[in-house]
This record gives C-alpha cells, sequence and structure tokens, in this order.
C-alpha cells in the first residue's frame, strides 16, 4: 500500500541521515525512527482489519449468470471499514447476498469482511453507502448506489434474486435483475418506479420537469428508468436553485 511504502521510505532517510548526523543530532533522527516504525506498524495493523471476517461461500455453481454488481471479476475499489479508509482493494460486490467478497495481498480464498463495519465503498466507479434503515424512514438496511448527490439524492438499491426452474426434471436458475430506485427528500427516502411517482415529489415543478422529459425522450421503461430518475432530480434542483 502507499503508506507503507511512504513510511519505509521515510525510516530508510532516517537511518542514512543518523549515519551522517554529528552527535547533537542524533537523538533527533532517533526520535524520527522510533515515529516511522510507530506509525508502520499502526498502519499495518489497520490494513490487516480490512481482511478480517469469514470466507467468501461462492453461489451454487450451477446457476450461470452471476450474482455480482457490476461485472464478475475482481476490481479494485476503496473501502471504509470500522472507520478506517482503505484504497486499492481487490473485491467483489455479490448484490444477492448484500455483501463484499475481498481478496487478501497474499492470496488463498475470499473474505467476507463484517458487513456492518462497512459504511461505504466505491467499485468501478460505483458509490456505494450503507443505510441503517426503518420503517419510518421508507428503506431497509443494505448497500445502496448514489446515484445523485445533491440536496434531494437519487439512490439505488442494486438486487439480483435467484429463479428456479424444474418443469423439465433438471435444475435450472438464473438471476433476475430487480434494482430499487429511491430519491431522498426532507429526510425521507422514497420508492419511485414510474414518471408519476417521481413528479409527485415534485409538485412544484411538475409542468416544467415533464416538457424536460419529453423533450429529452427520457422514458421509464427497464432500459431508461435508472436514467430518467437521476436526470429528472439533477433537473429539479436547477429549477430550484437547491444545488
Amino acid at each position: 500500500m502507499r503508506y507503507t511504502v511512504l513510511i519505509l521510505s521515510i525510516l530508510a532517510l532516517a537511518t542514512r541521515a543518523a549515519g551522517q548526523a554529528s552527535a547533537p543530532d542524533s537523538s533527533f533522527i532517533q526520535t524520527a525512527q522510533n515515529q516511522a516504525i510507530r506509525l508502520y506498524e499502526r498502519s499495518m495493523y489497520k490494513q490487516e482489519h480490512v481482511f478480517e471476517g469469514n470466507e467468501y461461500i461462492p453461489h451454487d455453481h450451477r446457476i450461470k449468470i452471476h450474482p455480482f454488481f457490476p461485472v464478475d471479476s475482481l476490481q479494485r475499489g476503496t473501502i471504509t471499514y470500522n472507520g478506517v479508509y482503505y484504497h486499492d482493494i481487490p473485491m467483489l460486490y455479490d448484490v444477492v447476498r448484500d455483501e463484499l467478497a475481498i481478496q487478501p495481498p497474499e492470496g488463498g480464498y475470499r473474505v467476507r469482511p463484517h458487513t456492518e463495519k462497512i459504511s461505504n465503498f466505491s467499485i468501478d466507479q460505483h458509490q456505494f453507502a450503507r443505510l441503517v434503515g426503518d420503517s419510518a424512514l421508507g428503506v431497509r438496511t443494505g448497500f445502496y448506489e448514489i446515484l445523485y448527490n445533491g440536496k434531494v439524492k437519487v439512490l439505488a438499491q442494486r438486487v439480483k434474486t435467484v429463479h428456479e426452474d424444474i418443469s423439465s426434471g433438471t435444475y435450472k436458475a438464473d438471476y433476475l435483475v430487480k434494482d430499487r430506485f429511491y430519491i431522498q427528500k426532507e429526510g425521507a427516502y422514497h420508492e419511485v418506479k414510474s414518471k408519476g411517482s417521481v413528479l409527485s415529489l415534485f409538485p412544484d415543478q411538475a409542468k416544467a420537469l415533464r416538457k424536460y422529459l419529453r423533450s429529452n425522450k427520457l422514458k421509464f421503461n427497464e432500459e431508461q428508468r435508472e436514467a430518467a430518475i437521476t436526470q429528472a432530480t439533477k433537473r429539479y434542483e436547477e429549477l430550484t436553485n437547491t444545488l
């Protein structure tokens, strides 16, 4: 990791300087060396924490479609774990189980870190935050992708469910994508699916937003729903100057 390289470089420079320093400076150099060592030890201790957890167990191999988002290969990203920020971590986001699988640097099996200790992570340019929800907030506890992060926010809950079929006498299964979208306004989360559900949250600008959606040919079908919700919310903030 970058911190490790930096700390070791400082330690090497301090050691080299110690050999060249005069006697009055030796105590300063020794102090610098000790501080660098303590910083290195703390960094390594924290770094190990992100790789704690149980072994990640793969899904049924008979299900051909992968359970991950956005792809089924390791992606390097960031994690804030137990209050500590880590970068350049190879991982996968399993949306079926709503958990991460990360690859330790020494190889071996993938690790499933404790989900409740992850406050946010990023993977392949996608930013996720963990929300602790309840019925009053209108959202369940889990990871949500932040699609738009203004005063009014748009979030996506990436969802895949297992669809099984044994009608032919042979087990067949795949994953169905059932993403959910939410708009956070004034502290509450509202699930939105259609144009009507979005416009009902912005009644003061409904007419202008209808015109905007129509002129930009944004529809609320499966292919465009995410973009339509995100763009409509962004346009609302532009119209109301709430950015």
